[in-house]
């Protein structure tokens, strides 16, 4: 196989889409301050950590804002948790999910229950970690409930048998109940959820082929309604069920900027035949699956959102700025455009 010239790695349909996500830093690293583009991990775990603590009503936090599995990214692959009255609602656990949460300062023992929205890696890998690592050093509680699409149920059964001999090792040594299935519940099709003493959850089937059934949720809280679109093209279900909540955060990408860094990730790697069928599956795939910033703002101003917020963004480099994004969903939609970053409280 052929070698990229400058990068040194395989020119792979992995590796391509990789380079779309690191180009960008590695070429504006030279040019500009790195704290421009690296965050204080110690000020973002404090500044987080301060607005929870002083929360007076529902908080959304984004755990991880990248569009797409690449590892090693500044942004984290796709992850939230809801924080109302103390109990936490988890929504998709993308890599990095566990270590997210944890710089919150919430407890695993707050969590409540966990939501998939469909099941590709950036949204479901770290799962069955989120909950051994929880339950090993976070007290995750046994009565935490998952909820998401076929076969949610069988996977989190294959994981904690997998895991059973390192389960039993832990629960021996520290004198602890072994992790146990938790509640898990597979979601056939749309519609109600679940319901406890603080929330109503619903979810809308979305177009993300060939992944069938895909969901988006709406929480309805006393004080706030949140809706998640889930990975999806642009479709008017989404507005039907976001109509008039005060959150939507929905993927976002910006389809001149994805060419942009392929042809720049091209020039790199050579413009091989490999590369080029690389780069024209990644261009089906995405218009196939998944909503331009202008496309979200139409949903969002056909809902009447108060805020929409923008994440699972592609591509996610730092080389587009939050006007940018802003100024696209803003060519329809005239609320409060949020762009999301990593650890965001809403």
């Amino acid at each position: 196989m052929k070698r990229c010239s400058k990068l040194r790695v395989n020119c792979s349909r992995r590796n391509f889409l990789a380079g779309l996500a690191v180009a960008p830093a590695l070429a504006i690293a030279g040019q500009q301050s790195p704290d421009w583009w690296l965050p204080d991990l110690a000020r973002e775990e404090e500044r987080v950590r301060k607005e929870l603590s002083t929360a007076t009503g529902t908080k959304l936090v984004l755990l991880g804002t990248h569009g797409g599995p690449q590892p090693g990214q500044i942004r984290h692959n796709s992850s939230n948790v809801i924080v109302h009255k103390g109990a936490a609602y988890v929504v998709d656990c993308g890599l990095g999910v566990t270590n997210q949460f944890a710089r919150t300062g919430l407890s695993f023992s707050a969590v409540r229950s966990i939501f998939i929205t469909h099941h590709h890696p950036d949204h479901n890998i770290e799962y069955g970690p989120f909950l051994v690592i929880g339950w090993a050093d976070g007290g995750l509680k046994q009565s935490v409930t998952a909820y998401g699409p076929p076969p949610l149920e069988q996977m989190t059964r294959d994981f904690l048998r997998s895991q059973q001999a390192t389960i039993q090792f832990w629960a021996e040594d520290f004198k602890i109940a072994p992790l146990k299935m938790i509640d898990a519940h597979d979601l056939p099709k749309p519609g109600p959820v679940m319901q406890d003493e603080n929330v109503k959850v619903t979810s809308v089937l979305v177009q993300h082929p060939p992944v069938r059934p895909a969901y988006g949720y709406r929480f309805d809280f006393p004080d706030r309604s949140i809706v998640f679109s889930g990975d999806t093209a642009p479709l008017k279900a989404v507005a039907e069920i976001a109509r008039g909540a005060d959150v939507l955060v929905h993927e976002a990408m910006d389809l001149d900027a994805i060419r942009s860094e392929a042809e720049q990730a091209r020039k790199q790697g050579g413009k091989s035949i490999e590369t080029q069928t690389s780069f024209d599956i990644f261009m089906r795939h995405i218009m196939a699956d998944h909503s331009t910033a202008e496309d979200v703002g139409k949903i969002a101003q056909e809902a009447g959102v108060k805020t929409l917020v923008l994440s699972h963004l592609v591509p996610a480099s730092t080389s587009l700025r939050d006007s940018t994004w802003r100024a696209l969903a803003a060519k329809h939609y005239k609320g409060e455009i949020i762009v999301g970053h990593d650890l965001m409280v809403v």
